[in-house]
């Protein structure tokens, strides 16, 4: 049998663009695969800035005429980037404006056509779900976050896509009204992925099934949970430019040289908490603003770095004013200065809500910074608790603070050494991808477990 030829369809992968873990994953994904016997390439929208050389054009159906988008090609890093020119991507940013639902139907149809070349379509979040319908290929999809699905107004859905009505229904579009494309990839898949083991049976109860969750246990028997893994050569203290020294387990001497490096940007000494990541109510800041005064009252310092809600963002900002010295909010995205706290802060902190996987628990490990992190989703699939990090249940202000302490009560430092041993790479779950292509191709056996 020859190599399985996959087209993976996503809105972002790195190193063309990135907004966040979705596309470490998808450019991370294909050099994993290869080893394996697969071909994958990865379709994006043609966004603003990417060059690429042109390679012809496709033609596809909206709102019932035929439009036709100019496909480029570009290879980076050993992977086979195609780029789908559809109208309403020669944009700045990837998602966030009123028209997002037409413009990824229009990618997505344009897809369908693209994946024709291909033996299977991976289809990546929302914005790709509806290849689980239109493609004439088997599909597999992939849940990164259900808290976005992708609601659109039926009588827009069916004239933009020509479907018929007869698919608005509880069993397959409908949800409340309203088209769910998340849904549809969910239904019309021939296998669904999720990014985590633990989100995987999360995501079938009412706690984090966010309205889905009768759907996913109505297709349970072909719900895959395959962990992210980490690219290991993107994140290598050993060999990191954004590090004044590099370091390993074997030799953490340069780690202290970043300590010194962080506390000489932000400011802030030891003992140093630290948040990176976005600022969204998924992510439990809520609860790392209500213990701060505790935090500051037992000695600790705070910095958070990332971008995002101004309901967040503004009592970062006031904490850092009344606290000069001892709180740092610094309201950027900055990858240099997101190393150096990855191997600089004592502890990062991870009190999600939910968290489908996450990567920074996994990153902070591989730099030797121990995470205090609920115990939800990937968070709990990749944090031993008590060995590598600490991890907390209670969505409360005193679980995070009892996670703190109790992380510094088993020695930071010992906990950070041993996180660096963890492997997070890819090799441990590509081959779980490879089953749920062979048996979205009804090569092979289904999920277990």
């Amino acid at each position: 049998m020859g190599p399985v030829r996959v087209l993976l369809v996503a809105p972002e992968a790195f190193p063309l663009v990135k907004v966040g873990g979705l596309a470490d994953v998808v450019g991370a994904l294909p050099k994993a695969l290869r080893p394996l016997g697969v071909e994958a390439a990865v379709l994006l929208p043609w966004h603003r800035g990417l060059p690429a050389r042109g390679v012809g054009e496709v033609a596809y159906r909206f709102a019932g005429r035929e439009v036709r988008a100019s496909l480029g090609e570009r290879v980076e890093g050993g992977v086979r980037f195609l780029l789908l020119g559809v109208e309403g991507f020669d944009r700045e940013r990837v998602y966030g404006y009123p028209d997002d639902a037409e413009r990824y139907l229009r990618f997505t149809l344009g897809a369908a056509e693209v994946a024709l070349g291909f033996d299977l379509v991976h289809a990546h979040d929302w914005t790709a779900a509806l290849l689980a319908l239109a493609a004439k290929v088997p599909a597999v999809y992939t849940i990164h976050n259900l808290a976005h699905q992708g609601l659109v107004e039926p009588a827009l859905f069916f004239h933009w896509t020509g479907l018929p009505w007869s698919l608005f229904h509880m069993e397959a579009l409908e949800f409340h009204g309203r088209v769910n494309l998340m849904k549809a990839g969910i239904v019309f898949a021939r296998a669904v992925t999720t990014v985590s083991p633990s989100y995987a049976e999360e995501i079938k109860t009412p706690e984090f099934g966010m309205g889905l969750e009768g759907v996913l246990r109505r297709h349970a028997g072909k719900l895959f949970g395959i962990l992210n893994g980490l690219d290991l050569e993107a994140f290598d203290p050993a060999q990191d430019p954004h590090l004044p020294a590099p370091y390993s387990r074997e030799d953490p001497s340069g780690k202290a040289r970043a300590k010194e490096a962080l506390w000489g940007r932000t400011g802030l000494a030891a003992p140093l908490l630290a948040y990176v990541g976005r600022l969204d109510p998924q992510k439990g800041l809520d609860l790392v603003l209500e213990a701060l005064p505790h935090f500051l009252e037992l000695g600790f310092r705070l910095l958070v770095l990332g971008v995002g809600e101004e309901g967040l963002a503004r009592p970062f900002r006031e904490a850092e004013a009344a606290h000069p010295g001892r709180v740092r909010f610094v309201e950027a995205y900055d990858e240099t200065l997101a190393r150096l706290v990855y191997a600089g802060a004592d502890a990062l902190l991870v009190p999600s809500r939910f968290e489908p996987c996450g990567l920074v628990q996994m990153i902070a490990q591989r730099y030797g910074t121990p995470p205090v992190a609920r115990a939800v989703g990937g968070l709990r699939d990749t944090v031993e608790d008590g060995k590598t990090g600490v991890l907390f249940r209670s969505y409360h202000p005193e679980g995070l603070l009892y996670g703190v302490l109790r992380l510094f009560r088993l020695g930071a430092e010992g906990l950070g050494l041993a996180g660096m041993g963890r492997d997070f790479s890819w090799r441990r779950s590509a081959p779980r991808y490879l089953e749920a292509y062979r048996w979205a191709l009804g090569q092979g056996a289904g999920p277990q477990g």
